[in-house]
């Protein structure tokens, strides 16, 4: 059996691409910031379903769900502003830039698409979806106090707006780990509608 290590997803555009880089790099000069796996700003992406390894032949059926998933859904609009952590500023795993704007059509279609790929016998996520975009993780051995002090610098970034996503797709995502990192490649869009 060939596998593909996959996701389901929301590109962001280059120019929200180019703002979370500009983020980044603020973060990147605050105080524990060495102890964060920065995430690519090219590899950024809203993530809708996590599918894991599957068989390669289930691909075009993932594919079908997703175009179900999508009928009748038009092309919406999210905001991407604010920063947070996972789960919390204390003690930080996960650093995100937070999604807003048209979140219902965002939720509908990553529970669509959970009720479908579970029907071809892909696993459920155990937690409830969360829209946001992982910037960073921060290592699993770091010590308490670099997890404050990224906490901290979190705190204190200006939470206004970050970027703006016309989103008219979805995509099936192709996820191959690296010594360098995860490299994303598109395997299908399904356009919205």
């Amino acid at each position: 059996m060939s596998t593909l290590r996959a996701f389901i997803a929301i590109e962001l555009d280059s120019r929200t691409v180019e703002a979370l880089d500009r983020v980044q790099q603020r973060l990147k000069r605050e105080p524990g910031a060495q102890a964060v796996r920065w995430v690519a700003p090219g590899s950024i992406h809203l993530t809708l379903k996590f599918l894991g390894e599957i068989d390669r032949a289930l691909a075009p059926k993932v594919g079908a769900v997703m175009r179900e998933c999508v009928s009748g859904e038009h092309p919406f609009a999210l905001l991407v502003a604010g920063l947070g952590a996972f789960p919390n500023l204390q003690r930080p795993n996960v650093v995100w830039a937070g999604v807003s704007g048209d979140i219902a059509a965002t939720v509908r279609i990553a529970q669509r698409l959970e009720d479908g790929c579970a029907a071809l016998g892909i696993a459920r996520e155990d937690r409830p979806f969360s829209p946001h975009l992982t910037l960073g993780r921060i290592q699993r051995d770091a010590a308490p106090d670099p997890r404050r002090q990224i906490g901290d610098s979190i705190r204190r970034q200006p939470s206004g707006e970050i970027g703006r996503l016309s989103v008219d797709a979805i995509y099936l995502m192709r996820s191959e780990l690296r010594p360098s990192g995860a490299v994303y490649s598109v395997v299908e869009r399904v356009p919205l509608g």
